[in-house]
């Protein structure tokens, strides 16, 4: 049973459940015993349904018999109420447009068939055949006189008296065509609505003509009124018409108290007052709309009620206490439709068992609305090859996607994806090994298959807190577990790749911890490019010309003649000087240039003078002095390797 709420109504479906066909075998019926879907079915009534179509329902004065007229094959099925089961059907020669009941039981019916015939059934059978000059569309009773009204496309409201058996001189309207009648209760006012948006009003009794509301309207489609129905208080009338629209009247006024609109802009086929909830129930094709009728919530919406397939009748279910909750529909299918409404009334004695069932449904409320459809993007419709649907009935626009229906979207999927079934298979294989291996003794594996990237920073970040817990060795448990499948599901794998990633994060973090990576490709791109620019407008000597590359640069506070060596002796003293230097043992070294107590360090006066004013190691550095011989004269000498600043420069290496 399937529930829909609408503004805090329940409404119950109760021939959602699945039918079971008359002509299947006795063993097909022993298969379907051990079905769950079909042992929890709910059937009002046993085979409550026709062959093809229901044409008309209505139920009897004495609310213990539902009659039901279908087509192809014609037939008129009669069910009881206390056995809950078909009482007898009848084969007719043609369909049935319209029907009543002639008595409180199912003994007199009248039928008007749509090949002009007026067919009375007796409690055995078909009593009496008559046919009228035109094509019928309704039919009404009058219980006060015993006159049966049939309109139909002409101007003329035929009278049959059943009491005499005779046809008495029809009404004659202004109009051509009249679509339905009904008479009120009170008065006996016989109300004719016809063509172009005119109701006429006769007396049965003066058999004239008494008054007339024409309810046109230049904005609606059509004008055709195709529903009537008047209230028990003989002043409120209600009109429905062809383009969807419901007019509100009192009879003693010509403008409409309400009008209400239906969406869809279909006919409207009936009206039916709801008296104990004191609401109005408008039917078109696709919907059944209940609102209020009185003040201060004139025209508030209760439910709608959409039904699977074309609505061609409605008959609220009686019973001796009155009007109930239930509701049947006969529309386009073959099962008659039912639904049940507490808001409304009470379940019929008949089958009180409904309050029962809806008590349990309220304790275990669930919502099956959609569980038969499926939500759809446009990017899944491309993936399964099913963009072509899109437009037809098939599909229902919803928000950025559509519905489709559950059985549709298994069959395009099993299409489009043949051998999803198999790797579904080996991921639940693996997934069975894995949980085997993981219960042996082995080493705890700290990051995820699945984001392990993000597995990394939310470990890292838990490790850098002060008084993190030391129970929490898996990125698994740094997270809610709600939000576990983000390290088990395949499905939540971040994308780095994605456009929407990129823009989310216009700096790459790399994983490792140095300081040029931690601050971004980008970034250190970045500051590259601005050093490069910065050696460049250096370089850039007046006028825009690069400036020679400099070898090397003198150090602050030495001229060139101290670094160019003067003669060829001082540099072959030079020479002998290095080679003693690199015999010393570290220990004389040390004290060289530490400096002895005489501040000679343990040399005589005349190695100390080579060593101080000619050629010199003292504190690393050495230089030649003397004059320059005429042997060197206009010769390149040594030059002082200590007194040189090498920022940015390189010597060449002397060939």
């Amino acid at each position: 049973m399937k529930v829909s709420n609408l503004n805090g109504c329940k409404v119950y479906n109760l021939s959602s459940s699945k039918a079971m066909p008359g002509w299947i075998s006795q063993a097909q019926r022993k298969k379907l015993s051990k079905d769950e879907d079909w042992n929890k079915r709910l059937e009002l009534i046993q085979d409550f349904e026709v062959t093809t179509a229901a044409q008309c329902i209505t139920m009897t004065r004495d609310a213990e018999h539902i009659l039901v007229a279908g087509t192809y094959q014609p037939v008129v099925k009669c069910f009881t109420t206390s056995d809950l089961t078909m009482k007898f059907q009848r084969g007719l020669t043609c369909e049935v447009v319209a029907m009543e009941s002639l008595s409180d039981d199912y003994s007199k019916i009248v039928f008007l068939q749509s090949d002009r015939t007026i067919a009375l059934h007796a409690a055995y059978g078909t009593h009496y055949s008559l046919r009228v000059p035109k094509f019928g569309r309704h039919l009404q009773y009058n219980w006060n006189n015993c006159d049966l009204y049939c309109c139909g496309a002409g101007d003329e409201i035929y009278r049959l008296n059943l009491e005499v058996g005779q046809f008495k001189e029809p009404f004659h309207m202004k109009t051509e065509g009249c679509n339905k009648m009904h008479i009120n209760p009170v008065h006996q006012l016989l109300a004719c609505g016809g063509e172009q948006g005119i109701c006429e009003f006769w007396d049965p009794r003066s058999r004239s003509r008494v008054s007339s509301i024409n309810i046109f309207d230049q904005q609606a489609t059509s004008n055709d009124i195709t529903a009537l129905k008047f209230d028990n208080d003989g002043l409120t009338m209600m009109l429905g018409t062809a383009s969807g629209y419901v007019h509100m009247f009192d009879i003693r006024s010509r403008q409409p108290i309400y009008t209400k609109e239906h969406q869809y802009g279909l006919p409207i086929v009936d009206i039916s007052y709801h008296h104990s909830s004191k609401t109005i129930l408008t039917t078109d094709k696709k919907l059944v709309k209940i609102w209020e009728r009185n003040e201060p919530n004139l025209g508030k919406v209760m439910a709608n009620i959409e039904t699977p397939a074309d609505i061609n009748a409605l008959c609220i279910a009686n019973d001796r206490r009155g009007e109930t909750g239930l509701l049947m529909l006969a529309g386009e299918q073959g099962r008659i439709m039912t639904y049940f409404v507490p808001q409304l009334g009470p379940a019929p004695r008949w089958c009180s068992f409904l309050e029962g069932l809806t008590e349990e449904l309220e304790e275990n409320a669930k919502s099956s609305v959609y569980e038969d459809y499926k939500f759809v993007t446009r990017q899944e419709l491309d993936d399964l090859g099913a963009t072509g649907l899109i437009g037809t009935p098939m599909l229902r626009g919803y928000m950025h996607g559509f519905f489709m229906e559950m059985k549709l979207y298994n069959k395009l999927r099993a299409v489009s994806k043949p051998f999803e079934y198999e790797e579904y298979r080996k991921k639940k294989i693996q997934e069975r090994i894995d949980a085997k291996r993981a219960s042996r003794i082995a080493t705890v594996q700290r990051l995820p298959k699945v984001n392990q990237d993000l597995a990394k920073k939310l470990l890292k970040k838990q490790t850098s807190k002060a008084g993190a817990e030391e129970g929490k060795k898996d990125a698994k448990d740094l997270v809610d577990p709600r939000f576990r499948a983000v390290f088990e599901r395949e499905e939540f794998q971040v994308d780095e790749d994605a456009e929407e990633y990129r823009q989310r994060n216009p700096v790459l973090k790399a994983s490792s911890g140095s300081d040029e990576e931690e601050e971004g490709e980008f970034a250190m791109a970045a500051k590259r490019a601005q050093l490069k620019r910065n050696r460049e407008r250096d370089s850039e000597g007046p006028g825009g010309h690069k400036k020679p590359r400099k070898m090397f640069t003198l150090a602050e506070g030495v001229s060139a003649n101290d670094v160019v060596f003067k003669g060829a002796k001082e540099q072959r003293s030079m020479k002998k000087d290095m080679k003693t230097f690199s015999k010393m043992t570290l220990k004389d070294r040390m004290q060289q240039q530490r400096g002895g107590a005489d501040g000679h360090g343990g040399r005589s006066d005349k190695q100390q003078q080579r060593f101080s004013g000619g050629n010199k190691f003292a504190g690393g550095k050495f230089a030649t002095g003397g004059k320059k011989s005429d042997k060197m004269k206009g010769r390149k000498g040594g030059f002082n390797i200590n007194k040189l600043n090498f920022e940015g420069a390189r010597p060449q290496r002397r060939k």
